[in-house]
């Protein structure tokens, strides 16, 4: 459609956005959720991070890498949300003053066209 299109794109994870991010007039709605895999994987090492669908929720992440000892350094303040969604708008929360948003502690994305 070129660079005069005026077709808007959004991300929605849960729909818990603010003032309307996760809508689009006349747009495109991606549906995060849709993105969810059935496995999460975690990577134990020197560097630890976990490997996650855009879909997958905060809290799932939270539960498994307790399992390992380990927890993403900084959070949404809800957990019921889509990584997808959160980081779509930086993923800035009460714990960005000391570890960041979320996306600046993102090693890697995988962009879906």
């Amino acid at each position: 459609m070129g660079h005069s299109s005026y077709l808007t794109v959004a991300a929605r994870g849960h729909g818990h956005s603010l003032q309307g991010q996760s809508q689009t007039h006349g747009g495109i709605v991606i549906n995060m959720e849709s993105l969810m895999v059935p496995e999460m994987q975690i990577h134990v090492g020197n560097s630890s991070y976990v490997d996650v669908s855009g879909g997958e929720l905060w809290i799932n992440i939270l539960h498994e890498t307790l399992r390992y000892g380990l927890s993403p350094r900084s959070w949404t303040d809800y957990l019921h949300l889509t990584v997808g969604g959160t980081l779509s708008n930086a993923g800035v929360s009460g714990q960005a003053f000391k570890h960041g948003p979320q996306v600046s502690n993102v090693q890697q994305l995988e962009i879906v066209t």
